[in-house]
């Protein structure tokens, strides 16, 4: 009796650990600077963590999470470019600024709304100046 109680006690377990599983994937986009000598940062993320590295490219490192058990679902999303980067220069003061493509509509799945949670790691090269970190801190988790 016993026996049975355990199995199905474990199995209401390993149940709800699947449920409420997030789905994560890290994506990388690489930007020239084009004779910039500043940088501005225009993204919505939980964090973003700036780190300096030698060389003349930038390189983001966006760690997406999604609540949703869903890796197919997750890998569509990022496939179609919902959340690339986008570059704008500024010739006259040679500012490069990196922003978010555009801002994202709610994602529903069978009724649900679907939590993103968004993370950057941007590595800035040593000879460029970072100008300005215009990020929007969301709090959702």
């Amino acid at each position: 009796m016993k026996l049975k109680v355990y199995i199905t006690l474990l199995f209401c377990w390993v149940c709800m650990g699947i449920s409420f599983a997030q789905v994560t994937k890290t994506l990388h986009q690489t930007f020239t600077l084009d004779a910039a000598e500043k940088v501005n940062i225009n993204v919505v993320a939980k964090s973003v963590e700036m780190k300096e590295t030698n060389g003349s490219r930038i390189l983001v490192e966006t760690k997406v999470m999604i609540s949703l058990p869903n890796a197919r679902l997750l890998d569509f999303v990022c496939n179609s470019g919902r959340y690339d980067l986008i570059k704008r220069m500024d010739e006259t003061t040679r500012e490069l600024t990196i922003a978010s493509k555009k801002t994202n509509d709610i994602l529903i799945i069978k009724g649900e709304e679907c939590v993103e949670i968004l993370e950057y790691v941007i590595y800035m090269p040593t000879s460029v100046k970072f100008a300005n970190n215009s990020t929007l801190v969301d709090g959702k988790e």
